[in-house]
């Protein structure tokens, strides 16, 4: 099911006691029916897919994790981003502000002859240094690897560097291992089998 960004305003229905919107000052943005309208408690982010509108943000995370973008390349390269059929990509911002991103993750999936069926990869994964070890890692590999899934991915890789951090355990919680090239796979399982 896709998801959508919340819309920018919201009236008051007749049963509301909030005050109108006044002009220059809009309202809180609304849920669309169907989503949930707080976040879970404890959490300070929501996951959503990447958006064209998250450029400037997207690109600073990207940077402060060393990964710089000339600035005449960067619209090119998120349109692409969010277009590609083959791509999937979220990220986790924080549930007051839309446009303020905690991390991201792009995984790409295509078809592949030699496992009869298709092979997922995860590109890319940031989270901000403040942000680590709250959760938020979690829930962004948990919707990549949820959309593998749906997709009928038959694994998911991702590589690592040889020199062993703490990103490693991390993929390894989640069934990811070494293939002996630094490529950790994860099988995927059908759907309805777990």
């Amino acid at each position: 099911m896709a998801s959508y960004p919340p819309p920018r305003f919201s009236f008051p229905t007749p049963r509301s006691n909030a005050p109108a919107p006044r002009p220059g000052n809009p309202p809180l943005y609304s849920t669309p029916p169907g989503t949930q309208s707080v976040p879970p408690v404890g959490k300070e982010w929501r996951i959503r897919p990447l958006k064209r509108g998250d450029r400037d943000a997207a690109f600073r995370l990207l940077a402060e994790d060393g990964w710089v973008v000339a600035a005449q390349e960067q619209e090119a390269v998120l349109s692409w981003v969010v277009q590609h059929p083959e791509l999937e990509s979220f990220v986790a911002h924080d549930t007051l502000s839309y446009g303020r991103l905690y991390a991201m993750i792009t995984m790409s999936h295509r078809p592949q002859l030699r496992l009869g069926g298709r092979v997922a990869s995860i590109d890319l994964f940031v989270v901000a240094p403040e942000h680590r070890h709250k959760g938020i890692g979690h829930d962004l590999i948990a919707q990549a690897l949820r959309r593998s899934e749906a997709l009928a991915c038959k694994r998911v890789e991702m590589l690592l560097s040889e020199k062993r951090d703490e990103r490693h355990a991390f993929f390894e919680s989640y069934g990811f291992v070494n293939n002996g090239n630094d490529l950790y796979i994860r099988k995927v399982p059908p759907l309805g089998q777990k």
